[in-house]
């Protein structure tokens, strides 16, 4: 598990998020998202949770990477596609960055809150055809 540096303006890891990768690509990554943490989604190994920096992607070579990269599900995957920020215990922030447009839930979204992420899972999908993640609660409330 993946877990972001704290920021100089702290966080509470009291309260969490878990983003899990699943299907092929994201499968067995996963990324622990605090209280007061913003985290961005992407190709790009600079992003928090990297497409270039999961299990499936490191472990192959040759062949298998060149189609790794070719695939549709990668290509639709943006250097930096999405940015989720954990703004209170019932409040999630999802800006969608790319041009190949982010679905929440199977809706495509610009801009989107989520009031209920201690409670209820929700599905990120990183364009039409893209990554698909797991938005679940890591703690229980207090």
């Amino acid at each position: 598990m993946i877990q972001v540096k704290p920021t100089k303006h702290g966080y509470n890891d009291r309260k969490y998020l878990q983003l899990r990768g699943t299907g092929d690509l994201g499968e067995g990554e996963t990324l622990k998202l605090s209280m007061g943490e913003t985290i961005v989604v992407g190709r790009s190994r600079h992003c928090d949770w990297s497409l270039k920096r999961t299990p499936a992607y490191l472990t192959s070579t040759g062949k298998r990477r060149k189609a790794i990269k070719e695939s549709l599900a990668f290509r639709s995957v943006s250097r930096q596609h999405v940015r989720i920020s954990f703004l209170a215990p019932d409040m999630v922030d999802i800006e969608n960055l790319s041009s190949n447009g982010t679905l929440v839930d199977g809706d495509r979204v610009d801009r989107l809150v989520l009031k209920d992420c201690e409670v209820q899972s929700h599905t990120i999908q990183l364009g039409p055809q893209g990554l698909i993640l797991e938005l679940e609660p890591g703690s229980l409330p207090v």
